[in-house]
């Protein structure tokens, strides 16, 4: 049927590809809500012009599994508006019940893994849902983690029964960036701290909440097991040291009202945070970060513009106070590994030192013994060198002679450096008695031969 001009011309048909319709549901999958702007920084950071994205999203309109429920100005401003100020708004863009479950297949997760549609968040302008999007995106733009690694608006029940629960705005499990888990949460300085801080400790109580092993039957549970952490049955494998790390991301102030902000919410946690400070040997200790939140802050002006693994974060614990880079950040300072470390190193200087002064000791010993055998040695030698050459005669050659034989008038034989006094004498004796015998035989001799 001819076409009047009164009919108005059909629109065309957008040109996207099945990739790029993918990837779009994926990203409302995790995001709920979404200009195509930061869709297109999530799954095509390379590109500039968003129209590929756009045209995505009206073949999923078409489809029935996208809707634009409202835009970026919310109610307060439209398109052309001539009051508008800032930047010019964007559509923001939802999924239906049949897109949630398409992006449920195109995540690989399940239905109840998805949570709601953010139905509706769009028509106010989703201020709040914004700045989670843009915190995800310096992540994502950063190098941690892609948009699968992400969950938003997840619920962790403070109970077994009731509604009670801590919603987590955005939830990161980037293993392969050293972060198996992390809870994001933004503030836009639109509500009382304390109640920023009321947070805060209902996550300390989740993480302090305990059930029965889902691991093990109930026929083989005992009455009064402490069994598991809550966390750790939503969140298996994460072989984290302590309680999951909970970050901070402040934004909607200038800079000094935000530090202020990060400051006044510090000193109301403190409890949840602050680690037991144990002292030991000497005043060395270590921090016990046993039942404590790792707290990390910053703003998402600097983390958009050092990204996360730049010098942004500030860890909220004794002796640290500048910023770092966020796996610097959350690694914990003066731990008891390093104090036992520093333990043993002690140990086995002190150890070193006991041996060191032993061989010292022992050393000074055998040098001590080494010359008393030498001075024994050289007394012997001395001894053995002046000592009388009769057998069995233990006087000394150079041993002065006998006072009484010198008074009495016995003429002593001097020295001879071989025999004593006492055995000269002797020897002069007896060579007195000999020549005597020899004079008598002499003259016994002489006489016969004059007969």
């Amino acid at each position: 049927m001819a076409r009047t001009e009164s009919q108005p011309k059909p629109k065309p048909k957008a040109r996207s590809t099945v990739r790029d319709q993918k990837d779009t549901l994926k990203v409302l999958g995790v995001l709920k809500v979404a200009t195509a702007t930061q869709i297109l920084h999530l799954v095509r950071p390379h590109l500039t012009d968003n129209k590929v994205i756009r045209n995505a999203l009206l073949d999923l309109q078409a489809a029935g599994e996208v809707v634009s429920e409202g835009n970026t100005a919310g109610p307060a401003g439209r398109f052309g508006a001539p009051d508008r100020t800032g930047e010019p708004s964007q559509k923001l863009w939802g999924l239906t019940p049949a897109g949630l479950d398409a992006a449920a297949k195109q995540l690989g997760r399940a239905p109840e893994d998805m949570g709601g549609r953010a139905r509706g968040a769009g028509r106010g302008g989703a201020p709040h849902a914004m700045g989670v999007n843009a915190t995800i995106i310096a992540f994502t733009r950063g190098g941690v983690g892609d948009i699968a690694a992400w969950r938003t608006e997840v619920p962790h029940a403070l109970a077994g029964t009731g509604k009670a629960n801590v919603r987590a705005d955005a939830v990161l499990r980037a293993k392969e960036a050293g972060l198996p888990l992390l809870m994001v949460e933004v503030d836009r300085n639109t509500e009382p701290v304390e109640r920023v801080a009321d947070k805060l400790a209902a996550y300390a109580a989740c993480y302090r909440r305990r059930v029965a092993d889902p691991a093990v039957p109930w026929t083989s549970r005992r009455a009064g097991e402490e069994g598991v952490p809550y966390w750790q049955t939503l969140y298996p494998d994460t072989n984290l040291p302590g309680w999951p790390p909970l970050a901070f991301v402040f934004t909607g102030a200038g800079d000094r009202a935000l530090t202020n902000r990060m400051e006044s919410l510090a000193e109301l946690t403190r409890e949840h945070w602050a680690a037991d400070h144990r002292r030991y040997e000497g005043g060395d200790g270590y921090f016990d970060f046993t039942g404590k939140v790792p707290l990390v802050l910053t703003t998402l002006e600097l983390l958009q513009q050092h990204g996360p693994q730049g010098p942004v974060w500030r860890r909220v614990a004794q002796e640290r106070g500048q910023y770092e880079p966020l796996l610097t950040a959350l690694t914990d300072t003066r731990t008891k590994a390093a104090w036992d470390h520093r333990r043993r190193q002690r140990h086995a200087a002190d150890q070193a030192r006991r041996e060191a002064e032993q061989a010292a000791r022992e050393a000074e010993q055998r040098a001590r013994l080494q010359r008393w055998a030498q001075e024994e040695a050289a007394e012997a030698q001395a001894v053995t060198a002046a000592a009388c050459a009769t057998p069995d005669c233990s006087i000394p050659v150079n041993e002065p002679a006998d006072l009484y034989v010198e008074e009495g008038g016995v003429a002593v034989p001097p020295e001879d450096g071989v025999h004593c006094w006492a055995c000269r004498q002797n020897q002069a004796a007896r060579n007195r008695g000999l020549r005597g015998a020899l004079r008598g035989l002499r003259r016994q001799r002489d006489s016969t031969g004059r007969e």
